[in-house]
């Protein structure tokens, strides 16, 4: 009797353990210019903050989604900046690890209206070393990027037509 009744506060102190604290869920939106579209991030805080963006047309619902989780909770991404372009054909935004994995790197991300896809620049540029993207009308990014020679060399800065990132 006293092992099973032992064996029952085990079980409830962990089970209230669990349900303390469980993840915070945090929305933050981001209407575009035009008003068709809204960007929506998710963000789960838990002990690193996780998020997953998720494009929605105002007209037909959700177009896109984006996971930057990990089962781990440790090894995915959280939203530093995000912008819409002045002719809301895309939605840029760029990133830093959860678990501070490779911190030189803010990875930065497109979704493009037309093409309905995410794309990253670090994959078809270089990888971006600064969260502080620049966007001049009417789809230019301006982003500083890794510089061939090293980590310990000056960014470079690159000027990139959305468009072209896209096809």
């Amino acid at each position: 009797m006293k092992t099973g009744l032992f064996y029952l506060l085990v079980f409830c102190f962990l089970a209230t353990a669990s349900v303390a604290n469980p993840p915070e869920i945090v929305t933050t939106s981001s209407a575009s210019p035009d008003g068709k579209f809204m960007a929506q991030i998710i963000s789960k805080r838990a002990q690193f903050t996780e998020d997953t963006v998720t494009i929605i047309s105002r007209k037909s619902g959700t177009r896109a989604e984006f996971p930057m989780t990990s089962d781990s909770g440790a090894s995915g991404r959280y939203v530093l900046k995000l912008e819409w372009s002045p002719d809301s054909k895309f939605f840029v935004f760029s990133t830093f690890s959860s678990g501070a994995h490779s911190s030189w790197n803010c990875r930065t991300f497109v979704y493009c209206v037309d093409a309905n896809k995410f794309v990253s620049v670090d994959d078809k540029v270089r990888p971006v070393t600064d969260k502080d993207f620049q966007l001049i009308a009417p789809h230019t990014l301006q982003v500083d990027t890794l510089n061939p020679s090293g980590i310990d060399f000056p960014s470079f800065k690159r000027t990139i037509d959305l468009a072209s990132l896209c096809r």
